[in-house]
């Protein structure tokens, strides 16, 4: 008997791990009747979808399961283009994502993190996701925008607000909804402030209101769905694997010893976890054309589900998937994506959250992390931790 998955029920929401298993054993992309879509949780399917078939497929209606398989209302940003519009309009900033760029930000962000971290470390316990993590990468999204540091603590809430889900939802609540309205609202006030002092942009902002791609500029609302989208994606999925980090090391003791002895290993935990335990479960697409995909016959018109978070622990692509282990080498992942839509910010969000828990270790020293009061986000488009509890273990 077909398994019945459905990416909005409570199981799948929870811990969706143990259907992803059962779908990849099943072999080839599943397919699910009432939403008319295809779940790619192999990682040859996902990767296979993700290098050769962009063409077949479009953003345009959506990337995320709410949006997708919803009707849920699509932004305006480079994220939901499809080639050569997305290339052209995330080129406006690729140079401050590239391996340098992000080089040229090292400083100042470490200089923030040590910032942060210096009354958490005092205090003995904190959170490693909602008071330490969480925080560096809000703030450093908005210094990016050019907002003003302190309306960060209201977005930031605004955000959570957007993405918290209840047992039982499916789709988009009246707190989510109500929380989009007033960010978005933040955001126009903010955008309409620039356009009559243009001179006070910076950052991004200043990028993106003064490009211009094929004699077309973004309007206020393309402004507001880009500023939004970015606040977004540089601030939750990120610190999810920073907390996330040290809540598996605390559960692998030999693992680790290892890193606190020799912190050259952060980025290679930094990377393991987000492989492990990918922050962005899925992303979606819609077929414009029929292909061929694995085992199945794609019909334009029809829903994919491109699930990180299973392909990541796919057996058939990395021995001992189901294992957490810093020392593995990987030849492919896909933790940033794959193709022309790869995460653009893969190098900042790796040296960011490299330099979050490396300053953590520095200052910090050993720690126990409290998995009993450890918890995880409910959702089915991100995946993570929301709350580390960490107590300091002070040495005489």
């Amino acid at each position: 008997m077909p398994l019945d998955y459905d990416p909005f029920s409570d199981a799948a929401m929870r811990d969706p791990h143990p259907l992803y298993a059962a779908m990849r054993e099943e072999g080839g992309p599943h397919f699910i009747p009432q939403y008319n879509a295809w779940a790619l949780t192999r990682f040859a399917d996902v990767w296979e979808a993700s290098m050769h078939h962009e063409a077949d497929v479009t953003w345009t209606d959506g990337a995320t399961p709410a949006q997708l398989l919803l009707g849920e209302p699509v932004p305006h940003a480079f994220t939901t283009m499809d080639a050569p519009a997305h290339r052209k309009w995330r080129g406006v900033v690729r140079k401050e994502y590239t391996p340098e760029g992000v080089r040229r930000q090292e400083q100042r962000i470490r200089a923030l993190v040590r910032e942060l971290l210096e009354p958490l470390v005092a205090n003995g316990r904190f959170d490693l996701y909602s008071d330490y993590a969480n925080r560096v990468f809000c703030l450093n999204s908005g210094f990016n925008l050019g907002l003003p540091r302190e309306d960060s603590l209201r977005w930031r809430a605004l955000i959570d607000d957007m993405i918290h889900r209840e047992r039982g939802q499916r789709g988009s609540s009246e707190r989510n909804q109500r929380a989009a309205a007033e960010l978005g609202g933040y955001l126009a006030e903010y955008v309409q402030m620039l356009r009559r002092q243009p001179e006070r942009a910076s950052g991004h902002t200043a990028a993106y209101m003064d490009g211009e791609i094929d004699g077309m500029r973004l309007d206020d609302q393309a402004m507001v769905a880009l500023l939004m989208n970015f606040l977004i994606v540089g601030s939750e999925t990120t610190p999810m694997v920073c907390a996330g980090a040290l809540h598996y090391l605390e559960r692998h003791p030999a693992q680790k010893a290892a890193v606190l002895a020799e912190h050259g290993l952060v980025q290679q935990l930094f990377l393991e976890t987000a492989r492990f335990d990918q922050p962005t479960n899925m992303l979606c697409r819609r077929a414009v054309r029929d292909f061929t995909l694995g085992a199945a016959q794609i019909k334009a018109g029809q829903n994919l589900l491109y699930i990180y978070a299973s392909a990541n622990r796919d057996a058939e692509e990395f021995e001992r998937a189901d294992e957490f282990d810093i020392f593995r080498r990987c030849e492919r992942e896909l933790t940033y994506g794959a193709g022309g839509h790869k995460c653009l910010g893969m190098h900042l969000a790796t040296m960011g959250g490299v330099i979050v828990i490396e300053e953590f270790l520095k200052a910090a020293g050993d720690y126990e992390v409290l998995v009993d009061e450890c918890e995880r986000a409910y959702g089915e488009h991100l995946s993570g931790f929301l709350h580390v509890p960490v107590q300091l273990r002070r040495t005489a």
